[in-house]
């Protein structure tokens, strides 16, 4: 575990005990009133942020959990457009963004920029660039490793978003499962896995599509030290309607599950799990 994910379990134990000397654990908050979600997840907070998939297959989730903040981003500077930077690999690997879904989930064709880069390096340049360029969200798929993404092109990324009061997401797909290990001065750190389709009786029609559901476990979060533990994951849909998250149960409708790539050969499949 990275040192920032381990001040974070232990702020949070420590508040934990704290309360339990009070005379208790403190009462649950329901999902829809989760303050720390909702500062989370607040549209108007810029910075950089990462969101890593909890393993290969979950790379398409981690996809959708992104354009999910751009959404909720764009709702508050509509003017701004979101810019899409895709690397080779990962474009390869992972697909490029579908326009006409992207248009359904309700992201006019004209706010959005799709940029193609070959190589990690060029891919944190233009976001680097990207973020200082006035747009609302900047979301940047890459292949980095941390020989390329560093503590050093973290900060540059930071910096950037921070001047253009812009939001930046990175996407580390080839980071799977090591959301935790990882080094960088991002203010809010995600690891996502798509979430489990929701319970359904032998026979019965399967329901229609509803708010995209998630796995969400919230490694690093800075500002909010202690509002959310590292280790534990929680269900959370997006209704793209009212651009909003929230934590299942609370939602009614049914949830649309990121499915994870099938059209693939086998040996490219085998390749992957071997990562």
């Amino acid at each position: 575990m990275s040192r920032s994910g381990s001040s974070e379990r232990i702020v949070f134990l420590r508040r934990r005990i704290a309360a339990l000397e009070a005379g208790g654990a403190p009462a649950p908050v329901p999902a829809s009133r989760d303050e720390g979600l909702s500062r989370l997840f607040d549209p108007g907070r810029g910075g950089l942020r990462e969101a890593l998939p909890a393993r290969p297959t979950d790379a398409a989730a981690a996809a959708g959990f992104a354009f999910a903040l751009a959404l909720r981003r764009l709702r508050l500077r509509p003017q701004g457009g979101i810019v899409w930077i895709a690397e080779d690999m990962a474009a390869r690997e992972l697909g490029l963004p579908y326009g006409r879904g992207l248009q359904a989930a309700g992201l006019p064709p004209e706010l959005l920029v799709l940029a193609r880069t070959h190589r990690p390096r060029e891919t944190l340049w233009a976001m680097e660039e990207a973020l200082k360029s006035g747009a609302a969200v900047v979301i940047a798929e890459s292949w980095a490793d941390a020989g390329a993404y560093d503590l050093a092109a973290s900060r540059r990324l930071a910096l950037a978003a921070r001047r253009g009061d812009c939001a930046g997401l990175l996407l580390l797909p080839r980071a799977a499962g090591a959301a935790q290990r990882l080094a960088s001065a991002a203010e809010a750190r995600f690891e996502i896995a798509a979430g489990a389709p929701p319970p359904r009786a032998e026979g019965a029609p399967r329901p229609l599509p509803g708010p995209l559901a998630f796995r969400l476990r919230v490694v690093k979060a800075r500002g909010l030290v202690g509002a959310f533990d590292p280790q534990v994951w929680r269900d959370i849909v997006f209704d793209h309607q009212e651009a909003e998250f929230h934590e299942w149960p609370f939602h009614a409708l049914p949830r649309r599950v990121p499915a994870a790539p099938v059209d693939r050969p086998v040996r490219a499949q085998k390749r992957t799990h071997a990562r």
